[in-house]
């Protein structure tokens, strides 16, 4: 029997309802998705990872390292479905997009591509909260965080953490309509899947030739971003003193769980400070006023700043 190739790839953006959109897809009956949401293949491929930093061993583990294994995260049992596809942010961030773009093209030439778009200033700064909320950002700041992406890129820390440059959607983009023809790539503007879902994925649906009619009209809530209650708890839950190492395995076990979920995912993160918004917003002008020009969209709401 063949091995199935997908058919179409969610590109990116991280922090975009990406997460939500593979659970929403996953669900039509006419589609499959990839058993790992993230296989990160074509950014690797021939080049395996080895980031360090926060999460970095973890993060290396989760790419799928070789055609083979590739084409089996599509296997599936009954009639082969009229679309196949997979979802991996990573492949619209600034960790080398021409390469990325260049191996989906060789391997899938006629691959349809589909890209979400966030306003920059505020996917950099969800993306921050996320990884603080994981235990994953160190920094408390997030100015601070943002004055260290450089040196962090430099440090060999994985993509998740390049703040700043993974907003810089034009740049990060071009490879993409330079390798592939213009009807190959669908761009989804976060607001607009956000607010107008049924219209939004039946847009989709159309895009990688299924039935709208027999899709899901809202998008599943996945990957929100929640902050503990105590980062003082959190810190000891990551590292439990010795003292809990003595406890009998069951009781350890139950008190760690029990003290896990009271403080796990409980507060909403603060919002992205006014000033700063407006101070990153500045910074992405160009990139924007680029995009509009490559993807035909205004987005000049984008620009506005309270």
């Amino acid at each position: 029997m063949s091995e199935l190739t997908p058919t179409f790839i969610v590109i990116g953006a991280p922090k975009c309802a990406t997460t939500a959109l593979y659970a929403t897809l996953k669900r039509h009956p006419q589609v499959r998705m990839s058993r790992l949401k993230e296989t990160r293949y074509f950014a690797f491929e021939g080049h395996p990872p080895a980031f360090c930093g926060p999460g970095g061993a973890e993060w290396n583990r989760r790419v799928i390292p070789d055609w083979g294994t590739y084409l089996g995260m599509f296997r599936g049992e009954g009639t082969n479905p009229p679309a196949i596809g997979e979802v991996s942010p990573v492949y619209l961030t600034s960790y080398f997009p021409e390469r990325t773009a260049a191996n989906i093209r060789r391997r899938l030439p006629e691959v349809r591509l589909i890209a979400v778009l966030r306003q920059p200033a505020e996917r950099a700064y969800s993306n921050f909260t996320y990884l603080r909320g994981k235990g994953r950002e160190p920094l408390a700041d997030f100015r601070h965080a943002l004055a260290q992406e450089p040196e962090r890129k430099a440090a060999g820390w994985n993509p998740g953490f390049y703040y700043r440059e993974n907003g810089a959607y034009a740049t990060n983009l071009l490879p993409y309509y330079a390798l592939f023809p213009r009807e190959q790539l669908h761009i989804v503007i976060f607001d607009d899947l956000v607010q107008h879902p049924a219209r939004c994925l039946a847009e989709i649906y159309g895009f990688i030739g299924v039935d709208s009619a027999q899709g899901p009209t809202r998008l599943e809530r996945e990957n929100i971003t929640r902050w503990p209650r105590s980062w003082m708890l959190q810190a000891w839950l990551d590292a439990p003193p010795r003292i809990v190492q003595h406890l009998p395995g069951r009781m350890r076990r139950s008190l760690l769980r029990r003290l896990k979920q009271w403080n796990a995912g409980q507060v909403k993160p603060p919002p992205l400070d006014a000033a700063l918004r407006r101070e990153l917003t500045e910074s992405y002008r160009d990139e924007i006023l680029r995009l509009q020009d490559l993807i035909g969209r205004n987005l000049n709401h984008w620009l506005k700043t309270p």
